[in-house]
């Protein structure tokens, strides 16, 4: 039993490692975290210092409305977020009434580099210069969407 007691605990641990390391890789406070799951703040320290594991309704949040990957959570395997299920079915993304421009300018980018190179730089610049207001827009959005300190989402796909 004591043997028991001791995996449980060190599970706890490293659930609440991870938790905090979910927390901080949206750049979100505990206050913030716990508007998503209906608990409150002290609860949620309790998770994150490994004292308790998070409930059922928390681990559906966090994979329901951040992509958390439960596997990663939980044992560590795989990736910390995921692809939400709804958008790896449809792959695509609606640019409505800019869809035949957009498409002729990734092609455009896709086979001339001089063009790719003129719009990144441009896209970079304009990122940079009104991250505020884009990060603000994003997060209204989807708030998985949190750019990274260097103005990034962190990867290189479009969620």
């Amino acid at each position: 039993m004591d043997e028991d007691r001791k995996m449980i605990d060190e599970l706890k641990k490293e659930i609440g490692l991870r938790m905090r390391k979910v927390r901080k890789a949206l750049g979100y406070t505990q206050e913030k975290m716990v508007s998503y799951f209906n608990i409150g703040r002290a609860n949620y320290s309790r998770i994150e210092k490994g004292e308790v594991l998070p409930n059922a309704a928390v681990l559906n949040s966090l994979s329901t409305q951040f992509g958390v990957s439960l596997d990663w959570l939980i044992a560590d395997s795989g990736k910390m977020f995921v692809r939400r299920e709804k958008k790896e079915q449809t792959g695509k993304i609606n640019f409505g009434e800019y869809g035949k421009e957009v498409r002729e300018l990734l092609m455009t980018m896709d086979k001339v580099s001089m063009v790719k190179h003129a719009i990144l730089g441009y896209f970079l610049e304009y990122k940079a210069k009104h991250k505020e207001i884009i990060q603000r827009t994003l997060e209204e959005c989807e708030p998985s969407t949190k750019m990274n300190n260097n103005g990034n989402n962190g990867n290189n796909t479009i969620n």
